[in-house]
């Protein structure tokens, strides 16, 4: 069973594993997954690392009333719930968004960043060269939403994010279709009427103030704008550096997960971390 921590307006859901007195790595789950995303890093890093995950309001087990809230706060409540000072963030799409966001306003509280597949805050999506695949899909989740018919988004959901909008089921080993699928529909609770708080300061007019080692992390089937994300972490982050999947889309930790574990393994091991 998870721990659970009260925030105004929620009850946050939270697993911790590994020595106490290890250093902490906290991770965040993507908008289409639940904190079991990261099961396997999970127990890995176990071993020598205090492990922090934990579902963001409105997603697992993680039900969220129609109020206003900051996922800044709810993240620090996790780390304050767990008992650390302070963490790695690990944060996947929307949850490395507000990692990025969490990093500037507690630089006390962060010791390093991984963002997968993530776009800082304030980012503008004018200009960007969507495919017509992606439009398309677009469209259709829209239409679905629009219905209520949760099937046939989830179904969209993980074409354009998991798969990618440029392959076929046909082109990704069927047991990560299969668990792709089973972390979205879990994910979200559709009937989730929150409102997150930007941040005052977005983080794209910050990114040169992140003062912690960064690991921007990307795949090669990702959707276009957090392609160009990317791009602009790496530019406007001091020190950042990037990994490339070529053969993932937007869940590189999910689809290969051995590759990345090894990946931030080495990472966490050549920043002390």
């Amino acid at each position: 069973m998870p721990s659970t921590v009260a925030v105004p307006g929620a009850t946050l859901a939270f697993d911790v594993a590994g020595p106490p007195d290890a250093p902490a790595v906290l991770f965040v789950h993507a908008g289409v997954a639940t904190r079991a995303m990261w099961d396997p890093q999970f127990a890995e890093l176990a071993n020598d690392h205090r492990v922090i995950r934990y579902d963001t309001r409105g997603y697992g087990a993680s039900p969220g009333e129609a109020v206003a809230y900051s996922e800044v706060d709810d993240l620090v409540a996790v780390l304050d719930a767990a008992d650390a000072a302070s963490a790695v963030l690990v944060g996947a799409s929307r949850g490395g968004r507000f990692a990025l966001d969490a990093t500037l306003a507690h630089p006390d509280r962060v010791t390093g960043l991984v963002l997968i597949g993530s776009n800082p805050s304030g980012q503008r999506f004018d200009g960007i060269a969507y495919t017509e695949n992606e439009r398309a899909l677009e469209r259709a989740m829209d239409e679905a939403e629009r219905a209520e018919d949760v099937d046939a988004l989830v179904r969209i959901e993980v074409q354009l994010w998991d798969l990618g909008p440029d392959r076929d089921s046909d082109e990704v080993d069927p047991a990560f279709l299969e668990r792709a699928i089973e972390l979205n529909v879990g994910a979200a609770h559709w009937d989730f009427a929150g409102t997150p708080a930007a941040p005052e300061r977005p983080a794209i007019d910050r990114l040169g103030e992140v003062d912690v080692p960064t690991l921007v992390v990307i795949g090669d089937h990702d959707v276009s704008d957090a392609k160009v994300a990317a791009a602009l972490l790496v530019e406007g982050i001091p020190g950042a550096e990037q990994a490339r999947f070529a053969d993932a889309a937007h869940l590189p930790s999910v689809e290969h997960p051995e590759r990345f574990t090894e990946l931030l393994r080495d990472w966490l091991g050549r920043h002390g971390l």
